[in-house]
């Protein structure tokens, strides 16, 4: 069944590359928290690293906004139209404008929350700094590479500019006080990979700007309200959790949370690199769904065999003896990867492709929508077990629910 699956791949040989073209890029992303994250810690110390997840998980909203569901839409939408040059200069022309209309309209509210609330006023540039960097990675244009199955250009951009700023952050970031230059260098060398990409698009993909109109602008906002929410509803619990946690309780605690929450974030980008390098060519024949999906399961539940096993020596090494109680709290959320490895699989790669936005886009939604309310209430309470209860129910729920509509569906196609 495999040899016939790749086999039937037109596109076999660029699958593989995008394959490798992605676990390059997305290999770095799983290896910068395993070398920065353990670096912070202890340069920064747990209460400094606390601080930069908080003011990370306030402009995580943003991003989402900015971002606007393109991982998913853009990518299926330019895979279907990449012969078509005109319509490939076109389409270009009208998310870059979307996105960019987007960023402005977020920087001005995030300048205006941080101006007028006391509590983000006092961080100002910390808040400004990481808005920086988190609008930078929402507005790289992933989504063309990936839609016209050309990933080796990101994964060379991007492995040029991390490697920089990896070494800028050793040599930069030394002492506590230098917590403020973590998200500006960030920042910097996510603008490089931004404007490098677009030389590359331009230059060697010979891909046009043309000022689309505002109807048309208008027309892919209307159009793409349901991957919007899509992305943007699990930031109602996952990026509020942690907001509520920094609010109140101390940035110690934030820091504890978010070392644990960044490596589960790691071991998803595992499922990112599976379902990014099949989604352009399960765009145009669903029919592989049925491969894609026993890849993703048996790489999920092996991730998540093999972190609990070896779950104390990982953070030891990671983070030090010190900081060995993140392993418990990392175990508690490990349920994590193998529900979002199941939510990936049906929902995105699936439910998304065969027209059933609306229905994936409620399910994430409502059960976004209810844990935020029990988020408010619980984290408070119950500061990290509460925290842990919203993580792994609200992802719990998701993927029961997605693999449910998907067994009613499975068949229709």
């Amino acid at each position: 069944m495999i040899n016939k699956f790749f086999y039937s791949l037109k596109a076999n040989r660029r699958l593989i590359e995008n394959f490798v073209s992605l676990i390059s890029l997305k290999g770095i992303d799983f290896l910068i928290p395993l070398l920065i994250f353990p670096y912070l810690i202890r340069t920064l110390g747990l209460d400094k690293f606390g601080l930069l997840a908080f003011s990370s998980a306030f402009n995580v909203y943003f991003g989402a906004i900015i971002h606007y569901g393109y991982s998913v839409t853009a990518v299926r939408d330019i895979a279907r139209i990449r012969n078509d040059k005109s319509d490939l200069n076109r389409l270009y022309s009208i998310l870059i404008t979307l996105s960019f209309l987007l960023l402005i309209l977020s920087l001005i509210v995030v300048t205006l929350l941080v101006l007028t609330i006391p509590s983000l006023n006092k961080n100002l540039l910390l808040h400004i700094y990481s808005f920086f960097y988190i609008s930078m990675i929402s507005f790289f244009p992933s989504w063309f590479f990936q839609g016209i199955e050309e990933m080796k250009y990101i994964a060379y951009i991007n492995l040029i500019t991390k490697i920089l700023y990896i070494i800028s952050l050793f040599f930069l970031v030394l002492e506590p006080e230098d917590y403020l230059l973590v998200p500006l260098l960030n920042g910097f060398f996510m603008l490089l990979s931004v404007f490098f990409s677009f030389i590359v698009i331009h230059k060697f993909f010979k891909v046009k700007y043309i000022r689309p109109s505002i109807k048309d602008v208008l027309n892919v906002l209307k159009k793409g309200r349901h991957a919007f929410i899509i992305q943007l509803a699990p930031s109602l619990y996952n990026a509020t959790t942690t907001f509520i946690l920094g609010v109140t309780t101390t940035n110690t605690m934030v820091g504890i949370y978010a070392s644990a929450t960044k490596l589960i974030d790691a071991l998803n980008s595992v499922s990112v690199i599976i379902s990014n390098t099949f989604l352009p060519y399960l765009s145009i024949d669903i029919l592989g769904h049925k491969v894609f999906s026993k890849i993703m399961w048996f790489t999920g539940i092996t991730l998540l065999v093999l972190s609990y096993i070896f779950s104390d020596i990982l953070i030891v090494f990671l983070y030090g003896t010190e900081n060995l109680i993140v392993s418990s709290w990392f175990r508690l959320l490990l349920p994590m990867v193998l529900f979002i490895f199941i939510r990936n699989t049906y929902g995105p790669t699936y439910l998304m492709l065969i027209d059933k936005e609306k229905l994936y886009k409620n399910i994430v939604l409502c059960t976004c929508l209810v844990f935020f309310v029990l988020s408010i209430i619980l984290v408070p309470i119950y500061v990290l077990n509460g925290a842990v209860f919203i993580m792994t129910g609200t992802s719990f729920i998701m993927a029961v629910l997605t693999l449910y509509a998907f067994i009613k569906r499975k068949n229709s196609f």
